[in-house]
């Protein structure tokens, strides 16, 4: 997996999928008050971002630690809201704490994200949101699960997925949906001004993942992936695996830990949603 893919899956994973990791706590210092960690998607009606004070573990135990403050400015204009809090709990008595706003996002702008505790202390992080994402031209063809897809972007590509809800056949009925995921970053055709292109045939590799025969399944949904980001994506190919996971290397927080990225995602359903078998 690139890693470009993989920072954009830990971003995701922070604010949605479960956390049991270990964490080795940061030394005490006045460095780091909070952790941030998110994206502002141009294309979303939310924006989330999960805040987090930094403290001796990954994540509170103690769900009445949350910070007394998170604001959301446009730069431009000096406009600043107060985002929304939502307490998520996860196994084991943690908590995290999630920051949502309904407002919409403007391209290509500066935008700041800080956070306060009681004290005054506070975090912030600077990022630019991404240009709009157009919706790329699809052609599909059942018999071997073939995708083409070409369009424009003005930003650089960091994930297009092809996505698949999928039931194997058996003897009787079907086995439960299952999800499988292709990535096509290293099947794209770059072209001049950000033309891209790509056509992969998948039929063959689900069956496969499913350990059955080509046309021992049905698919329940088909749906295609595309995130693109502005200069804000961090450049870090070269480093090592181990700089990747410091706090220093890849954090765009300002007294605090974590990244926050401008994206534009567009999810497109390629065929109607079929029912389970």
């Amino acid at each position: 997996m690139e890693r470009s893919s993989l920072l954009l899956i830990m971003l995701l994973s922070v604010l949605y999928g479960g956390c049991q990791n270990e964490f080795e706590p940061f030394e005490k210092t006045d460095k780091y008050v909070f952790s941030m960690n998110g994206y502002l998607d141009v294309h979303a009606d939310t924006q989330w971002i999960r805040v987090m004070p930094i403290g001796e573990t990954f994540l509170a135990l103690d769900s009445a630690i949350n910070p007394n403050q998170v604001r959301l400015t446009r730069e431009v204009t000096g406009e600043s809201v107060v985002l929304n809090d939502s307490l998520f709990t996860f196994s084991g008595d943690t908590y995290v704490w999630n920051y949502w706003s309904p407002d919409s996002i403007v391209t290509n702008e500066e935008y700041r994200i800080t956070a306060i505790d009681s004290e005054g202390k506070q975090s912030s992080a600077v990022l630019r949101t991404a240009s709009e994402l157009a919706i790329p031209r699809i052609e599909y063809t059942q018999d071997f699960e073939e995708i083409s897809v070409s369009g424009v972007v003005e930003d650089s590509l960091i994930l297009l997925e092809t996505r698949y809800i999928v039931q194997a056949f058996v003897e009787v009925g079907c086995t439960p949906e299952r999800e499988i995921r292709f990535s096509h970053i290293e099947d794209i055709t770059l072209g001049v001004n950000g033309e891209y292109s790509f056509t992969s045939t998948n039929r063959e590799a689900i069956a496969e993942k499913l350990d059955v025969g080509p046309f021992s399944f049905q698919v329940n949904e088909r749906k295609l992936v595309i995130i693109t980001a502005g200069e804000n994506w961090p450049d870090y190919m070269s480093f090592s695996d181990l700089e990747v996971d410091l706090p220093d290397v890849i954090s765009n927080v300002e007294n605090g830990t974590g990244f926050v990225a401008g994206i534009a995602k567009r999810e497109i359903m390629i065929t109607d949603r079929q029912p389970p078998c």
